[in-house]
């Protein structure tokens, strides 16, 4: 079996704990390879780059930002993904750094269920973006614009002309993110389903939507302001008045690896406390 590790690289404890589980890895008949980011961090042999070196499984060390990097750098991979709690928000990991060892232990012995969680694509200009887990956001671009005004597209279908901040298009995974935040539904993951939520608007009648993943949402950039579009916080593309983008459900979908049984509302509302 050839496991992946992948630490959040700013944080020295997550790194330790890296190397501990590439060491512990192969005393349990695994080959260990250290994502190659982290070769001037770890020193280790062996080395793989996520989205291009096949790996059975990826062990990620840190927060939701570490692992929605490595899941924006798989691609159409379907590369199962453990998720060890290293970072300030980890929604999205089940395991806690003091269990890596009963983490690969039962990973050894496939003692583990998993989980898949739909993503989002997005096409701007005829490109594909990298897909995203939780969603994608377009809003202006400089602060100067104080709103933007977008047409909302289901098929071609309107479904609202919206000015205001802008719109949040997310997958129920990201319904408890921003859009949760900006007074959106809450999706269970287990649903595949497209959330639209504008962002502060001020026209009449523009309310959250959900619709069935096999929808196709088009947003129009009306003029005069330019607007971006940011994909999980992590990247953007410009875009200029008059363009268009496009989202669908992604083909593939992200794969985690899970060892205990933690009800959705339950960790949700934990964050409550």
């Amino acid at each position: 079996m050839k496991l992946g590790v992948v630490p959040k690289f700013s944080s020295p404890d997550a790194l330790r704990l890296a190397e501990k589980i590439l060491r512990y890895s192969e005393t349990k008949g695994m080959e260990a390879y250290l994502d190659w980011r982290a070769s001037k961090l770890i020193k280790w042999g062996r080395k793989f780059s996520i989205g291009r070196d096949e790996v059975d499984f990826i062990v990620v060390v840190g927060g939701d930002g570490t692992i929605l990097d490595t899941l924006h750098k798989l691609g159409d991979r379907e590369t199962p993904i453990v998720t060890i709690k290293y970072g300030r928000r980890g929604f999205l990991a089940d395991v806690s750094p003091l269990e890596y060892r009963t983490a690969i232990d039962r990973l050894a012995e496939g003692r583990y269920f998993v989980e898949r969680y739909m993503r989002l694509a997005a096409e701007v200009r005829g490109e594909s973006l990298p897909y995203v887990l939780n969603e994608f956001v377009i809003a202006p671009e400089a602060a100067h614009y104080k709103v933007v005004r977008l047409r909302v597209y289901r098929q071609n279908e309107l479904i609202y002309y919206l000015v205001g901040d802008g719109v949040i298009v997310s997958t129920p995974t990201g319904s408890t993110a921003y859009n949760l935040a900006a007074g959106g539904p809450v999706v269970d993951p287990r649903m595949d389903a497209i959330i639209v939520t504008p962002l502060a608007p001020i026209t009449f009648c523009s309310r959250s939507v959900v619709l069935p993943p096999t929808t196709e949402v088009r947003v129009v950039v009306n003029p005069p302001a330019n607007a971006v579009l940011i994909g999980d916080g992590a990247f953007s593309v410009r875009l200029q008045p008059d363009e268009s983008v496009v989202f669908r459900r992604a083909p593939r979908p992200a794969i985690f690896v899970r060892f205990y049984i933690s009800e959705f509302f339950e960790r949700l509302f934990q964050r409550c406390m």
